[in-house]
């Protein structure tokens, strides 16, 4: 009867065992590597994007902060997107203008102190993967236009 219940019970606990070992799987991470991961989902007003930057705007004199200094805006083709909800339609091939919150140049600890992250910057030509926000801000004296605006808070180069 004993060796009855201790296989019972060896019977119960091996499955167990194997599923607590395959939950406490390692995730290790490059130090220097941004941690732009894809989510099972996308938030509302963001999507996925690939995209190549085509051109970066000068530096904006009349701002404060980083974009100050270096250049913060980017047209951006889009080589392929996946939309959250509330998100515009764009198609692949589309040029957006994008606001990089960043800067386009390489992330440094003098410009930004307490971030834990850091950027490489990106050059024209270069390709890219993000997760753009988009926001529509309505403009007084614009007739009640509302202009569109993107951006992205970290980024990750393809090779």
């Amino acid at each position: 009867m004993i060796k009855y219940l201790r296989n019972l019970t060896l019977l119960f606990l091996l499955p167990l065992f194997l599923i607590s070992i395959n939950c406490s799987k390692e995730v290790t991470k490059e130090k220097n590597e941004p941690n732009i991961e894809k989510p099972d989902t996308i938030p509302p007003s963001h999507a996925n994007i690939t995209g190549t930057i085509m051109e970066i705007e000068p530096v904006l004199k009349n701002t404060d902060g980083p974009c100050s200094q270096y250049p913060c805006i980017a047209s951006v083709k889009i080589e392929s997107i996946q939309y959250g909800s509330a998100f515009p339609v764009i198609s692949p091939g589309n040029v957006v203008r994008i606001k990089f919150a960043f800067t386009l140049n390489k992330t440094t600890q003098k410009l930004f102190p307490n971030m834990d992250e850091s950027y490489p910057g990106l050059k024209v030509g270069e390709k890219f993967e993000a997760l753009v926000g988009h926001s529509e801000n309505a403009q007084m004296g614009m007739e009640n236009k509302n202009l569109t605006s993107f951006n992205i808070n970290g980024y990750k180069i393809i090779n």
